[in-house]
């Protein structure tokens, strides 16, 4: 399988920036979950200390995951402590449930990624 998962977690605040940089760039595929957590910056103005933040999953051709891994760093940057990471994972198998079938890279170029390399 040529394909990579980009996981990205950053403050709710910029989501809005963040989807609009993806699209820019081709990406409209993408998956978002709302999630609280502790990293470097613990809220200490709530009780658990938590912060809230997003969690977002792309899929992408192999090829791509670097370029995805700079639009997300780029657009979720605020120089604030605890603002978030990216992470690339390799992917073993990716399904359509529609179908029933394999997913290709080609299938996730399909719905993004049509940038200059």
């Amino acid at each position: 399988m040529n394909m990579k998962k980009v996981t990205a977690i950053f403050d709710e605040m910029v989501l809005t920036r963040v989807e609009e940089a993806l699209l820019s760039h081709g990406y409209k595929g993408f998956t978002i979950h709302k999630a609280t957590g502790r990293g470097a910056y613990a809220d200490t103005y709530n009780r658990n200390h938590l912060s809230a933040h997003i969690v977002m999953t792309i899929y992408v051709a192999f090829d791509d995951a670097e370029h995805v891994a700079k639009v997300l760093l780029d657009a979720a940057y605020t120089n604030v402590e605890g603002e978030g990471l990216v992470s690339i994972s390799p992917v073993d198998n990716l399904f359509w449930i529609n179908s029933k079938s394999e997913a290709s890279a080609e299938d996730l170029r399909s719905i993004g990624g049509q940038y200059e390399k």
